[in-house]
């Protein structure tokens, strides 16, 4: 039996070197886009996009209602230069831009002051995100604009008010543009007693603080962020915040 074992052993391990070496490309391809979309999910880019443009344009770049568009598949991302890209994401796109048909604000760098760096990276996997093969995403559910070119989501007059950025880039990713509250994400603020019965300092406080989703009077079940999700938040901010609320309340009564 030894010598039968010593004989068979070699002759099975050049057959299973042959059997490697003869797998289909097919399968050879399959392996390699797998690896290949794993070092895409794991590079710098990726990293810097989920922490600072999900909040808007979702964790694989699939859109945001009412916020950011997608950039998966994106016509405009595949028309653009790296330059071009950069520049946008670095200087942002106000509302009042006659390039934005989304009616949502884009803060530049992210609203958390990207470097330089950074940017590169993210630059680096929006171009990652594109399948040349596939056809480009639609984004018409994002084309908010109005006929008279004004942007959707709250008053025209309220996009004016000092608190107006502030709220875009911090609260209305789970509040909506308007505070109409987002399913599955954030409650109506436009409409909530919980803000009405609460003065400016209890409010400030709140948003400070946050609220987690096992809180007891949590009844939405889902994490407000502690500032909304922007450590850099000032006292002043955040009252301008506040104000820009109260202005939701009383054009939502009509007063």
């Amino acid at each position: 039996m030894a010598a039968v074992f010593a004989l068979t052993l070699p002759v099975t391990i050049i057959g299973i070197v042959i059997a490697q070496k003869n797998v289909p490309m097919t399968t050879q391809s399959v392996n390699f886009v797998t690896s290949s979309v794993s070092q895409s999910a794991g590079s710098p880019g990726a990293i810097v996009f989920r922490n600072t443009c999900a909040v808007c344009h979702g964790p694989t770049g699939d859109g945001v209602r009412l916020l950011g568009k997608p950039v998966r598949n994106s016509a405009f991302v595949q028309a653009q230069s790296d330059a071009e890209l950069f520049r946008l994401i670095a200087e942002g796109r106000r509302v009042d831009d006659p390039l934005n048909t989304s009616g949502a604000l884009m803060p530049p760098r992210g609203a958390v002051s990207l470097d330089d760096e950074k940017i590169h990276s993210v630059v680096a996997h929006l171009r990652e995100m594109q399948d040349p093969a596939a056809p480009h995403v639609s984004v018409s559910a994002w084309e908010t604009r109005s006929e008279d070119g004004s942007p959707a989501g709250a008053a025209i007059e309220l996009t004016e008010h000092a608190g107006y950025d502030l709220f875009v880039a911090s609260c209305s990713a789970c509040h909506g543009l308007g505070g109409e509250g987002i399913e599955n994400q954030g409650l109506p603020l436009t409409t909530s007693g919980f803000v009405r019965g609460k003065s400016d300092k209890d409010l400030i406080t709140f948003i400070k603080m946050g609220r987690s989703s096992w809180d007891e009077n949590n009844t939405s079940g889902i994490d407000m962020p502690s500032k909304g999700g922007n450590p850099a938040i000032t006292e002043a901010q955040l009252q301008s915040i506040v104000d820009y609320i109260r202005a939701l309340q009383k054009e939502a009564m009509g007063s």
